[in-house]
């Protein structure tokens, strides 16, 4: 199981950028690997508050269509989700919010393996950062 973190769509839809050809790569490779993509609602809500932010309503519909190509299962959030992210934060400073939410969840779903350009990930040895 691979967590996809909101970047991923983020990446594959916007300007260009070194790691948009990475993503480009890595779509198919991780889609075809028999191993399961599942994000969270959190993902997605990451990605409207982003292009929301900068006024980008075409590629926020386009990086939230991606998230749901890419994805084929998406985890609610629930408040044990937020009580262990709060944990996390304590044990984790480097990790932002989201961040420990996103880890919270991963842990609730046993998933040790995470999509990301994120290098504060790096910081939780038990999870392998997908590049």
């Amino acid at each position: 199981m691979i967590y996809v973190d909101s970047c991923i769509p983020m990446y594959l839809v916007g300007a260009a950028n070194p790691l948009k050809n990475r993503v480009i790569e890595l779509v198919p490779v991780l889609v075809r690997s028999g191993e399961e993509l599942v994000t969270s609602a959190e993902a997605f809500q990451e990605i409207i508050h982003r292009y929301l932010a900068v006024g980008d309503r075409q590629h926020l519909h386009a990086a939230y269509e991606a998230m749901n190509e890419i994805a084929a299962s998406v985890a609610d959030v629930i408040k044990p989700d937020t009580d262990r992210a709060l944990a996390l934060s304590s044990r984790y400073e480097g990790l932002s919010s989201r961040d420990c939410l996103h880890l919270a969840i991963m842990q609730r779903l046993g998933c040790r393996k995470v999509w990301t350009y994120d290098t504060r990930f790096d910081l939780v040895p038990a999870i392998h950062r997908i590049q």
